[in-house]
């Protein structure tokens, strides 16, 4: 009951032309029930032997049969209508309210099971308004306006045709519970079923790296198997719903035939009467019970769907943009975190007691194995999450205290995976700005060194990207998200192991690119290669969410501690993957240069 009564407030927009859809079906209702008292008149005179007008009959048919047509293609699309525009405004309703939610929402939910709620889910419920709807307003009225004409043309009939009505209840309820429960089933499955082909088939090449080719066959197969067999269940449980009704339908239909059979016999009924009454029973009365309670498989499955929807809107956004907070005017990039702790689960700090200061235009690399603590810490400054104490300021601001959309415009973000959207290569440049001209775009696509690739494309910046880029190589791809970035010209910069994955001739082409999107703005570089950050200002060296050490990379190396230790082993690793075997304890020189040919390096600290 909570969740109609949610649904028919969702309906609530729609009122006006539910009005006119209700009034087009009670006349629709009213000119069918027609037909059954012409077609008894009819009989009655002749039986009688009367004289029939056969022009006003016929007249008096067509004449009802034209008006139920245009009321019925007015109905039919206004419904339709009814149900896209609920379905259009929901789909919008759910997707925009997916883009407020905060990141760890999406960490845990399958992309599958969300796309199932907003396609499938919400078109089950529009099939609900476009056939239910009607069904029930239409059946409804038939059976109001047949129980008035049958108990006035004979009570004690009518009593008796109504005497099924309990075995329908019983009926009824001893299968709804089972097909709901069902329902609920079939919904959840299928939003696996599309949560493992998105998986599958975004990591395709895994799948073919490792030959599990079959595996996944397997699985796809067992999973539409028991999809299958619950679906097969639906129907068998749905349709015997109906068939026990059609069984009741026909006893009542019995009762009425021998009763009043006997009746005309003796004298106390008109033939024409009981056709008549024999038309609305089973035509009137008993079919649309049995419409009703087949809905009941309907509705069954839209419940379940109408539970995610809600259960979607209804989920918060962790992080609470405040449409009343101030803009963030264009910043200098001064950035500080002040005493900042932060815990995704209670209690369990993943960031304990931060304290760092930015100034404008520096350069500060995180560096630390995985779980320090480093991507978590570019998280909070863009608010993907809230510190669970302490505070972030950007320019003496609050990050918490500004509007959300205004603060994430000036940061810029390139990813260890650049995610290109299918599209152009124009489109997807300028996603970065979507109000930047052609002229443009090419000037950033320059600067990242990725223009003559372009150019070199079949139809130039003007050519569709393949799913996820697949026509661009690891390292293009990487220049095309840092010509995105500059279009977007962010004061602070966050480069997430921007050059991890690539090889050295491709990393220098990057670099080259990174130190013209760097140029003048406080960047925040996640390292993983320790030569490409020996230039920051500050290195931060974390460990189990706090700052173990901190300073440029000549201070640290002197120092002697954790990251000479990192920096050393990186070292030797390249080196020894080169042929050096001379390369123990050994560390870069402190301007990070790589030592000639035969030069052992300098040692550690």
């Amino acid at each position: 009951m909570k969740l109609l009564a949610r649904f028919i407030r969702e309906l609530r927009p729609y009122v006006r032309t539910m009005i006119i859809v209700g009034f087009l079906t009670v006349c629709n209702a009213i000119l069918s029930l027609q037909i059954p008292a012409i077609i008894g008149h009819l009989f009655n005179r002749l039986t009688a032997g009367q004289p029939i007008n056969l022009a006003l009959t016929f007249a008096t048919i067509m004449g009802i049969a034209a008006a139920s047509g245009a009321v019925g293609f007015g109905m039919s699309v206004l419904v339709t209508y009814l149900g896209q525009r609920f379905m259009y405004d929901m789909r919008r309703k759910l997707y925009g309210h997916l883009q407020n939610l905060s990141q760890g929402f999406f960490e845990k939910a399958q992309t599958g099971k969300l796309v199932a709620t907003i396609v499938n889910d919400v078109g089950q419920v529009n099939q609900l308004i476009t056939s239910g709807f009607v069904t029930v307003i239409q059946d409804g009225v038939t059976l109001a306006g047949v129980l008035f004409l049958i108990f006035r043309e004979d009570p004690r009939l009518s009593l008796l045709a109504l005497s099924v009505y309990p075995v329908y209840v019983v009926n009824y309820y001893l299968t709804r519970q089972r097909l709901s429960e069902n329902a609920a089933k079939i919904s959840e499955l299928r939003g696996v079923i599309l949560s493992d082909l998105q998986e599958k088939l975004a990591g395709v090449q895994v799948v073919k790296s490792y030959a599990q080719e079959r595996a996944e066959v397997r699985n796809y197969t067992s999973l539409n198997r028991d999809n299958l067999n619950l679906n097969v269940n639906q129907s068998k449980m749905g349709t015997g719903l109906w068939a026990r009704a059609e069984f009741i339908g026909a006893i009542g239909t019995a009762i009425i035939l021998c009763v009043g059979g006997n009746a005309v016999i003796n004298g106390t009924m008109r033939a024409g009467d009981l056709v008549a009454f024999l038309i609305l029973a089973t035509t009137y009365l008993y079919a649309p019970t049995v419409r009703l309670i087949q809905m009941n498989d309907q509705i069954a499955r839209t419940q379940a769907g109408l539970n995610r929807i809600f259960t979607l809107l209804d989920t918060p956004p962790a992080v609470q943009n405040d449409p009343k907070a101030p803009e963030l005017p264009t910043i200098a990039g001064q950035v500080r975190y002040e005493d900042v702790w932060f815990a995704y689960e209670p209690e369990q700090y993943v960031l304990k007691g931060i304290d760092l200061a930015i100034e404008p235009g520096q350069m500060i690399a995180f560096v630390g194995g995985s779980g320090s603590g480093k991507t978590t810490m570019i998280s909070l400054l863009s608010r993907h999450y809230d510190a669970t104490k302490g505070r972030i300021t950007i320019d003496g601001k609050d990050v918490r205290e500004i509007n959300l959309e205004s603060l994430r415009r000036q940061i810029g973000v390139v990813l260890q995976e650049s995610i290109l959207f299918h599209a152009t290569v124009r489109e997807n440049l300028r996603y970065g700005r979507l109000e930047a001209t052609d002229a443009e775009i090419e000037e950033a696509a320059q600067a990242a060194n990725i223009h003559h690739v372009i150019e070199a494309l079949p139809e130039g910046y003007n050519t569709k990207i393949g799913e996820e880029g697949v026509k661009f190589s690891v390292g293009e791809k990487q220049r095309i998200a840092i010509a995105r970035a500059l279009l977007a010209d962010p004061r602070i910069l966050v480069l997430d192991e921007a050059t991890s994955s690539l090889d050295s001739e491709t990393e220098s082409l990057i670099q080259d690119a990174l130190d013209t999107l760097m140029k003048g703005r406080t960047s925040f570089v996640i390292a993983h290669r320790l030569s490409t950050i020996v230039k920051a200002d500050k290195i931060v060296v974390m460990e189990l969410g706090e700052i173990k050490e901190m300073g440029t990379h000549a201070q640290l190396i002197e120092h002697g501690g954790i990251y000479a230790r990192l920096y050393a082993e990186q070292f030797r690793a390249e080196l020894e993957a080169a042929g050096d075997t001379h390369t123990e304890n050994g560390v870069y020189p402190a301007d990070g240069a790589r030592p000639a040919d035969g030069v052992r390096p300098v040692a550690a600290a």
